[in-house]
């Protein structure tokens, strides 16, 4: 049976790296038993991977061709949960829906340009300046939708959707 994560947790993270390497690699890389790293993919035990441990997964994560980091993303969505001095927003969270949809759909368009015979590299560079550009609308995206759990990844209470103080 798969067991349910919450999402952007710390074993929810560890378990798409030790997924992805392999949790004897994950074991090895750590200098911890496979046992261990179990553990940490578990919510309901106690135990982290250290900071120098999550950093050598999330190497491995991006050796094994992983894109991004999980582990440390996972820290820089609850650390901006936990430091926000604002209340999550729906009004902001909508802005931020449109912002991504607009620039998702900027990138599409322009990197379908690129696929027709004789695109230039001005067309390559715009497309994939347009991407980039919709990959930083789709960050902030995550954190905003972060925003609206408490840090243990339990949804807030409240309208507004958060988490009140």
């Amino acid at each position: 049976m798969t067991k349910v994560r919450p999402a952007l947790s710390f074993a929810q993270a560890t378990t798409r790296v030790a997924g992805l390497i392999g949790y004897g690699e994950a074991a090895r890389i750590t200098g911890r038993s496979v046992r261990a790293v179990r553990y940490w993919t578990e919510d309901d035990r106690d135990g982290e991977p250290t900071i120098s441990q999550a950093l050598t997964l999330d190497a491995a994560w991006s050796a094994a061709g992983g894109e991004g980091a999980p582990i440390l993303e996972c820290y820089a969505v609850q650390l901006d949960v936990r430091l926000s001095d604002l209340r999550p927003c729906r009004a902001q969270l909508t802005s931020d829906i449109g912002l991504v949809a607009q620039e998702v759909g900027d990138a599409i368009h322009h990197a379908l340009v690129v696929t027709a015979p004789g695109a230039s590299p001005a067309a390559v560079h715009r497309a994939i300046t347009e991407t980039e550009q919709a990959q930083g609308h789709l960050a902030t995206l995550v954190r905003r939708l972060g925003s609206f759990l408490k840090p243990a990844g339990v949804a807030g209470s409240g309208s507004l959707g958060g988490t009140r103080k």
